[in-house]
């Protein structure tokens, strides 16, 4: 399902103005700056945190890509 749900986020993203796609970008980017912050997490959250922090800067470095 989250998958679905960024190829679709893509999607949009890529219809949209380069200026506008580049504003995405950097804030998404600046999220995932903040997400890798130390965080109080049990480890029960760690993996889950783990795969959040992947799946933002996998979609900052592609958003990136299409500026």
């Amino acid at each position: 399902m989250l998958h679905a749900q960024e190829l679709l986020s893509l999607s949009i993203i890529r219809a949209l103005p380069t200026e506008t796609r580049c504003a995405i970008a950097d804030e998404l980017k600046a999220h995932a700056e903040l997400s890798t912050q130390p965080h109080a997490s049990g480890s029960a959250q760690r993996d889950t945190l783990e795969a959040f922090h992947a799946n933002v800067k996998r979609l900052s470095i592609v958003l990136a890509s299409l500026c």
